[in-house]
């Protein structure tokens, strides 16, 4: 089960956060825990930016009368 939340949280981070923020990032040599989950974080946050951009184009491109 481990590995699978693992592999998970990894693909949300190289899904979401951008490519010039993931040169730092090397998972096989995160120090803790704490560091793994602030990556999670960061692409989690930007999930959010990205659907919030959505959100307002679709308000935008159908305005109410």
């Amino acid at each position: 089960m481990r590995g699978n939340v693992i592999e998970s949280a990894l693909l949300e981070i190289y899904r979401y956060v951008p490519p010039p923020l993931l040169e730092g990032f090397d998972p096989d040599k995160i120090d803790s825990i704490d560091e793994f989950l602030g990556w999670l974080a960061k692409a989690r946050y930007i999930e959010e930016l990205e659907a919030d951009l959505i959100t307002r184009a679709i308000v935008a491109a159908f305005p109410e009368d």
